[in-house]
């Protein structure tokens, strides 16, 4: 490596920020809500204007109060609603403010590409000393599938990633400059990540771990005595602030909330909310086999498959230069995802995003072997070989990329057949609800006008333009003449096992016969030539369950005839 290399300037990081940009901002209009999105954002709203972290599940209230920052200036309509968080989110998008849907939807999915860019920004800042290490890590920043598909999400996703990043960045600072103002500083931060989300607690053992390595590397005696009253000292300001912001994120429940618990009494129940959640059974897809267990090789396996492969391997290749000592690693890098990974394993497999934390750690690793590979890599290579293979391998993860664009969520690499996702991964790897606008416009297109849906979402299409109705008894016999078949990949791969009422529909002639064709990777949808008949044969069955258990779209059955 040369002694000396230049700095990378702003302007890098302004060229892969647009490029990060081209990849985000159409999709902010372009693809319809997912599932959780409705809720997220009536969370975020609802705790802005009502003080509410009690309704919603599982999460702290900052990431989604995040994402529905820009809402409050649209005057959007409310009503008093204690009951389902889901059914808040239905009636609160869907039924009082449907009017603003499309409005609703980008603005509140900006927050997270504002989000996303400043995560590119903190990456520029830790890498710019060095040009080529900055220019690969902002690459693969830039190229993340994962990162660019909940980038451009009103998900609660982003807003830890890039708070986690910045809370060791922030602790990191505060141990080389050990002011009370960095201390309290770090502090805030770490506070801000914590309640955006609680799989953030991670960072104090974290911080713990980087101090332990900071206090052992001084030999001087008098010294250590000196380094310890520093530790001390910033630990008792971080902490403090660190409850203080808890405090004040949790206080406007205190104050408007009927209960009137402590703030504190509302962390601590949301926090057993969350262990709770995590211990109950959850309807998982996984290598093509539905259950109610998570595994704890599922968030490797599925990291394996939905990141590019090039990246996977300059990856690997930075933790063996690592581990042989040929690289060296700042504690600060290696150290968060070490820990962060086995705490994650036992967490329900819901998807390859919960491991979005670890991505700005992960860059930095394999920029790190990029660059040793770039610098001449193994003395058996040429130099002029190696720099040919690390653009080749950067050229292959950009063209993936761009080949998938703008199938983010349901992106796999190479290593998965298109036609064979379906039989690995589901949910927020794969069918998110994220097409039905597209479906909506192709049944346009085509000129669809008897439409049988087979569902198992959360968002009824028919917001987007899709006339649907579910399938009769008479479908389950074989395709009706005339009729237009559509069933998306989650009813397959979980719809039996959510709702047993659904797999005679899930079983039936619809997997045996090859579709017309596909709208993205989770809808399929099947042309049955001929003329329709005047009227369907048997009752109604509930081909699209949560939509109709809920009421969302209630059908009284048919008569038989």
């Amino acid at each position: 490596m040369p002694s000396k290399e230049k700095r990378s300037s702003l302007a890098l990081y302004l060229f892969f920020a647009v490029l990060f940009s081209i990849q985000i901002l159409p999709r902010l209009s372009l693809e319809s809500l997912t599932n959780d999105e409705p809720s997220d954002i009536t969370n975020g709203y609802y705790f802005w204007t009502r003080g509410d972290v009690v309704t919603p599940h599982n999460h702290p209230p900052l990431g989604s109060a995040l994402q529905a920052l820009p809402l409050l200036w649209m005057n959007l309509k409310t009503s008093p609603f204690m009951g389902d968080v889901i059914d808040r989110g239905h009636f609160f998008i869907f039924q009082w403010n449907l009017d603003k849907l499309e409005a609703i939807t980008r603005a509140s999915r900006t927050v997270s590409w504002i989000l996303g860019l400043a995560l590119g920004f903190l990456i520029w800042r830790v890498t710019r000393a060095r040009l080529m290490f900055s220019i690969f890590a902002l690459f693969f920043w830039a190229f993340d599938p994962t990162l660019s598909a909940l980038s451009g999400l009103a998900k609660t996703d982003i807003a830890p990633t890039f708070l986690f990043f910045f809370s060791v960045l922030a602790f990191e600072k505060a141990k080389e400059e050990p002011t009370i103002r960095n201390s309290i500083f770090a502090g805030i931060a770490a506070g801000l990540a914590v309640n955006s989300k609680f799989y953030c607690l991670v960072l104090i053992p974290v911080f713990l771990i980087l101090d332990f390595f900071f206090y052992r590397q001084t030999e001087n005696v008098l010294f250590l005595r000196e380094r310890r009253i520093e530790i001390r000292g910033r630990w008792i300001h971080g902490v403090g602030v660190f409850l203080v912001t808890t405090f004040l994120l949790f206080l406007p429940a205190t104050l408007f909330m009927p209960d009137h618990h402590q703030p504190f009494r509302y962390v601590l129940d949301k926090f057993k909310e969350d262990l709770v959640f995590v211990r109950n059974p959850f309807p998982v897809y996984f290598l093509g086999t539905s259950g109610l267990e998570s595994h704890w090789y599922y968030l490797p396996a599925a990291f394996l498959m939905k990141e590019p492969i090039a990246f996977l391997f300059l990856l690997f290749l930075g933790l063996m230069l690592a581990l042989l000592g040929k690289i060296k690693l700042p504690f600060w890098i290696w150290v968060p995802p070490l820990l962060f990974c086995p705490a994650l394993l036992p967490s329900l497999n819901l998807g390859v995003r919960y491991l979005l934390p670890l991505y700005p750690f992960l860059f930095l690793i394999a920029a790190e072997g990029s660059v040793w590979l770039w610098n001449g890599g193994p003395v058996f290579l040429t130099r002029s070989f190696c720099r040919t293979l690390v653009l080749l391998l950067f050229l292959w993860q950009a063209v993936s990329i761009v080949l998938s664009y703008p199938r983010m969520i349901s992106y796999f690499n190479e290593f998965i057949p298109p036609d064979k996702k379906i039989q690995y991964l589901a949910d927020s790897n794969l069918d998110w609800g994220q097409d039905q606008k597209r479906l909506a416009e192709l049944a346009r297109q085509r000129g669809w006008t008897n439409v049988h849906l087979a569902y198992s979402g959360g968002i009824d299409p028919q917001y987007y333009g899709l006339n649907w109705t579910p399938w009769t008894e008479a479908d389950l016999a074989g395709p009706q003449p005339g009729t237009v078949y559509i069933i998306n990949a989650s009813f397959l791969q979980l719809g039996p096992l959510a709702y047993p009422s659904v797999k005679p529909i899930a079983e039936s002639w619809i997997t045996g016969m090859k579709p017309t064709g596909q709208v993205g990777d989770s809808w399929y949808y099947f042309e049955v030539p001929g003329k329709a008949e005047a009227s369907s044969k048997g009752p109604y069955l509930f081909s699209a369950p949560f939509l109709q258990y809920r009421g969302y779209r209630p059908f009284s059955p048919l008569k038989d005839p």
